[in-house]
């Protein structure tokens, strides 16, 4: 069973070697208003007879000018008049490949700023590039800069794929979260799972992340850095795309959520920070190896596709609990999801491509519903989706077989 899931919790084929380095974001700094009042927030812009600035948790607000300091005063109109492109700024996005990546790496570890480090509070806060980290901890910009690489590198393929999923952050937020913890008793109390190394809460717009699963540890105040465990990264890893894709999760299905996701965990990660896609069909024989309980890594038993592809997420999540079910869900996601990328009709995930193009724009279930049909069954029944799945992968070297329907339970029915 993984130990990795998507938490949702409601408030409601050429070589390509792609090099990305970010500038730091604007750390923020202590304003004082004229009555002695303090804040920590970072400056945004200045706008007429205001200062508007950004707390922590990305939200914005405008103070009056003649509420602040004068020395504060005196900064802001300082930085308004700085030329612009000599402030920190966002780095570019990097637009998606036209063709399917080999390699996707960073330049060089990511540049880390440190937002915030006040012991009083147990507030620590440090950005890299894309991302926020906020810890009940003091890590400095070196441990963070360490294992902040994988958490850009995995924004990048994400980026990078044809697939063209157009990564950001949750809405009102300017940088990813990810909320980390020194122990774990805090980490299960915010809504951790046991035995995991982390979950994605769409509900708190935030990964939150247990610190042992990256290689942090804390004895007294001096922090120790070891290499992660690759299962904990691969699994990190599953959970940093859920967060890439957080706006793609109200319109695709459960399967393809899941799936996309552990296609990304399967790859090849390079503790360098990168991704290597090359040999993907000894990946996938690996994966489906780990993944599968009776067929010694060659065969694997694939939920019934149209139980699979229009499974929901109440029937996804029940599975959780019911051990080798919830792997065998997770396993045919991931085998669908290589097919739909590498193997279905030409092998250049056209179809899919499309696919995402039009649901991308969907505004019903009905659309939703129209677009698997156009471009991922394209006039096939489910029964002769699976015999080409079947037959494409035994060319990649896994013998696979169906389940009868209803290994999942019954579909719910509409009144």
């Amino acid at each position: 069973m993984k130990t990795l899931w998507l938490l949702v919790t409601s408030a409601a084929l050429g070589s390509t070697l792609v090099h990305a380095q970010g500038a730091p974001a604007p750390a923020t700094r202590t304003w004082t208003s004229s009555d002695g009042r303090k804040i920590e927030a970072a400056f945004v812009a200045l706008e007429g007879a205001g200062v508007k600035i950004r707390m922590a948790n990305g939200s914005t607000f405008t103070v009056p000018l003649d509420r602040l300091s004068p020395e504060d005063q005196a900064f802001a109109k300082t930085q308004a008049s700085t030329p612009p492109g000599t402030a920190a700024e966002q780095p570019a996005v990097p637009a998606a490949s036209t063709t399917w990546p080999r390699t996707v790496s960073l330049e060089d570890k990511p540049e880390v700023t440190v937002v915030k480090e006040d012991a009083d509070k147990r507030e620590f806060v440090y950005r890299s590039p894309h991302y926020e980290f906020q810890c009940d901890s003091k890590l400095g910009a070196n441990v963070v800069r360490e294992f902040g690489r994988m958490f850009e590198a995995t924004y990048l393929i994400n980026n990078l794929l044809p697939l063209d999923f157009k990564p950001k952050p949750e809405p009102l937020r300017e940088f990813f979260l990810a909320r980390l913890f020194t122990e774990k008793s805090t980490y299960m109390d915010e809504g951790g799972v046991e035995g995991s190394a982390g979950i994605y809460s769409r509900g708190k717009k935030a990964l939150m992340v247990p610190l042992a699963s990256l290689g942090v540890k804390m004895v007294g105040s001096r922090v120790s850095l070891e290499i992660g465990n690759d299962q904990d990264n691969a699994t990190l890893i599953h959970e940093i795309t859920h967060q890439m894709m957080n706006h793609w999760l109200n319109k695709l299905p459960t399967w393809y959520i899941e799936g996309s996701a552990e296609y990304i965990e399967m790859l090849e990660y390079k503790r360098s920070g990168g991704f290597s896609l090359i040999g993907l069909n000894r990946r996938l024989r690996d994966y489906a190896a780990r993944m599968n309980y009776g067929g010694g890594g060659k065969a694997f038993t694939m939920i019934d596709l149209e139980e699979l592809m229009t499974i929901d997420g109440q029937r996804w999540s029940a599975a959780l609990g019911k051990g080798g079910a919830a792997t065998e869900n997770y396993g045919s996601a991931a085998l669908l999801t290589y097919y739909f990328y590498h193997l279905d009709d030409k092998g250049d995930a056209a179809h899919v491509i499309a696919y995402l193009r039009q649901v991308e724009n969907a505004k019903t279930d009905d659309e939703k519903k129209g677009a698997v049909k156009a471009h991922l069954l394209r006039e096939r029944t489910y029964a002769q989706l699976a015999d080409e799945v079947k037959k494409a992968l035994r060319k990649e070297g896994i013998d696979i077989s169906y389940f009868p329907p209803g290994k999942n339970g019954p579909a719910p029915t509409s009144n």
